[in-house]
Formats: structure tokens, C-alpha cells, sequence
């Protein structure tokens, strides 16, 4: 049972993120009260039923402890929840609409088909949790929807601790892939693409730093987004096609008007049209039209061939990555 703050009962001396202090009493021998102390048993048929009633009553649960409790079924709507321990919590069923779960634990928890439509999820520690059939429509998740582990591990790599980082990595992985199947399996696929980004980006931090299958990996997050962010390629492609540009201009290319070519006596306006002509003679040799107009000369023609190969590269991943979108 829980204890309840009278008059002359020692207060718990927790103290929430924003300073404000538990209104329940101390257990007896102790600092904490019965919902803040980690110790006591919250295992009872007592404790769904007095959450709920707190709950309907408006009074904040932040920082609970809540290990192990049977809350099957609970009605928790826009409950505050806020870094509260809720590890191995059964949450089965749980009617949780606009829940603040904002740095809570939830490690190995069971959320089964729970509702937590338009709940507060930044921060939270969703390690080995089950998001079977979860409702997490218009869920919130922080600041570019970055995990907690996700957070972690890039603080350790930070601080030179690699191995402990690559842990952390490989939690996130696992938390990115669960989100991702829910979001998947409710149809939200737009959202699950997100995440699916996240997946592929903590994949590429575990691989060794200067590998090949790391730097290919890497490559495709730059021109496309792994897939997800297709005006990547159109942003790489046009920068690619522009410092050809400018090779071609300093190289030299070949046209039926002559030689054209950047000249230091020349005009800002004879060289800004030398520019427009290599712009257009880099864009169809990177679109491999090759309409043979213009041709490279000396060792422009090298750096034309390995254009026009990267181009078909370039364009044929922007299709892939446009219509992934777009079947969705």
C-alpha cells in the first residue's frame, strides 16, 4: 500500500527535473516515499488502480519506480511519466493517448498493442521493450527522432570510449528496427523511412572506421539518404556537374567555334560564357547524351569518361530512391 503525506509525516525528498518536490510522505525509515523508493514492491493488484486514480486526479507520477508493476490494461491518458523506471512493466493494452514518457526506462517492458498515440518518447530507454501492434501515430520524438542509446553512443565515442560505444550502437540498432516494424505495420511508412535512416547510419558506425564496406556505405548516405532523401541526389549530382565545370574550363574543351578555355586576360564575361559552355558540356556528358559538340582535350577527356560513369550511377540511384518514396 502506499503512504499518503499527513500532517507530521517526514516529505520524500525527491525532487523532480524542474525542482519540485514529491507532495507524499516518506516511508517510515526512510528518505523516499513509496513510489520513489526503488526498493518497494510495486508488484501488487493494488498499484494499477491507485496510478489510475492519481493519474485521473492530475497529479504527476515523474519519477516513479515502477519495476515489475502489472499495469494490463491501465487507463494512463496524458499521464506524466516523465523519467519514471518502468523496466519489465506489463503495459499490455495500455490506454496511454498523449502520455510524457520523456526519459523514462522502459528496458524489456511489454507494450503490446498499448495506445501511445501522441506520446512524449524523447529520451526514452526503449532497450529489449515489445512494441507489437504499439499505436505510436503522431508520437514525439525529440530533436531529429534520435534515441537515447543512439545519444549515448555517440557521447562515448566522443569521450575515446570506443567499445562501450559500440555497445550502445548496437542497442540502437536494435530499438531503430523494432520502431521501424511498428510504424511499418501500422502503414505510417513515411515515418518508418526515418528510422529506417537511423538504422543504416548506426549499422555504418559499427563497421571498422576505414573500411571500404564503411566508406560505401557512407557514400550512399551522402548522395541519397540511404534511399530516404532523394534531393540528395539531385544536390550532389548538380555540385558534381559544376566542379566539372570548372576542370573543363581550366583542362580545356574542344568545340566546332574553336578551343574553349579559362584565360586570365580574358573578360569576366568571355570567361563566365567559357563556364556556361562547360556547364552545359559537363551536364550532357554527365547525363551521357554525348551529343559530340563539344569533346574534351588532353586530360579532360579522362575526367569526362569517369563523369559520364558516375553520372548513370548517380541517376540511376535517384530513381530508386524516387520511386521508393513514391510507391509508398
Amino acid at each position: 500500500m502506499t503512504q499518503t503525506s499527513t500532517p507530521g509525516d517526514a516529505q520524500c525528498e525527491y525532487r523532480g527535473i524542474g525542482g519540485q518536490r514529491c507532495e507524499h510522505g516518506a516511508m517510515e525509515e526512510g528518505k523516499l516515499c513509496f513510489w520513489h523508493d526503488r526498493q518497494a514492491d510495486k508488484s501488487g493488484p493494488d498499484i494499477k488502480p491507485q496510478l489510475e486514480q492519481m493519474v485521473k486526479d492530475r497529479k504527476s507520477l515523474e519519477g516513479f519506480e515502477l519495476t515489475h508493476a502489472n499495469l494490463e490494461d491501465a487507463w494512463l491518458i496524458e499521464a506524466n511519466l516523465s523519467h519514471a523506471n518502468l523496466s519489465r512493466v506489463n503495459l499490455r493494452l495500455g490506454h496511454c493517448f498523449g502520455i510524457d514518457l520523456t526519459g523514462a526506462t522502459l528496458f524489456k517492458a511489454n507494450l503490446q498493442r498499448a495506445n501511445l498515440r501522441e506520446g512524449k518518447l524523447e529520451n526514452t530507454d526503449l532497450l529489449g521493450t515489445n512494441l507489437e501492434g504499439v499505436n505510436l501515430d503522431r508520437a514525439q520524438w525529440g530533436p531529429r527522432q534520435m534515441i537515447r542509446n543512439h545519444r549515448d553512443a555517440l557521447k562515448l565515442g566522443k569521450a575515446g570510449n570506443p567499445e562501450h560505444a559500440i555497445a550502445k550502437y548496437q542497442e540502437a540498432e536494435d530499438i531503430y528496427r523494432s520502431i521501424r516494424q511498428c510504424y511499418e505495420a501500422a502503414g505510417a511508412s513515411d515515418v518508418a523511412g526515418s528510422f529506417f535512416y537511423w538504422e543504416m547510419v548506426i549499422k555504418r558506425k559499427q563497421m571498422p572506421r576505414f573500411s571500404m564496406r564503411r566508406f560505401w556505405s557512407k557514400l550512399v548516405d551522402v548522395l541519397c539518404g540511404y534511399g530516404e532523401i532523394p534531393y540528395r541526389a539531385i544536390g550532389s549530382s548538380i555540385l558534381y556537374i559544376a566542379v566539372n565545370a570548372v576542370i573543363y574550363c581550366l583542362l580545356g574543351f574542344q568545340g566546332s567555334d574553336g578551343l574553349h578555355t579559362f584565360r586570365s586576360d580574358a573578360g569576366v564575361v568571355a570567361n563566365l560564357e567559357t563556364f556556361a559552355l562547360s556547364m552545359y558540356y559537363s551536364t550532357v556528358t554527365f547525363t551521357t547524351v554525348g551529343y559530340g559538340d563539344y569533346t574534351g582535350v588532353g586530360w579532360a577527356k579522362f575526367f569526362a569518361a569517369i563523369e559520364g560513369f558516375n553520372g548513370a550511377f548517380m541517376i540511376a540511384l535517384f530513381i530508386v530512391a524516387f520511386v521508393k518514396k513514391m510507391t509508398r
